[in-house]
């Protein structure tokens, strides 16, 4: 696993970590019950605050991403693979209609570029 963090940008470290854990999922590169390392050795890896570690963790254990086994470490759970995917991509959706929206598109352009979308893919 390959956590990028972008130390320029105004988004949050942990909210980072947190984007890019939940792309290895969905991307099939974190699978069902693989073991993260540990909240010192992610710390010591992208030589961020353990406490920042900690803070993204315990988001994607909120939201069922990742789950905690005493004494074992920190695991993926499978079933949250899809659901994190989504949330994550319906965020990025929001974030990228608002600016659409900030340089003037119009809800007839939008509702009509998300028509095409669903129009093509019928079998979903």
């Amino acid at each position: 696993m390959n956590i990028l963090i972008d130390y320029h940008s105004r988004t949050p470290i942990y909210e980072q970590i947190k984007e890019e854990i939940i792309l290895a999922v969905s991307r099939g590169e974190l699978k069902k019950d693989e073991q993260l390392p540990s909240l010192r050795v992610l710390s010591t890896q992208l030589s961020v605050n353990i406490n920042t570690i900690k803070r993204a963790l315990s988001e994607l254990e909120d939201q069922g991403i990742i789950y905690t086994v005493a004494g074992k470490g920190i695991f993926i759970n499978g079933n949250a693979q899809t659901k994190a995917y989504l949330d994550s991509a319906l965020e990025e959706l929001r974030a990228g209609l608002v600016n659409a929206k900030a340089l003037g598109a119009k809800k007839e352009d939008i509702a009509s570029i998300i028509n095409e979308i669903f129009t093509e893919r019928k079998d979903d």
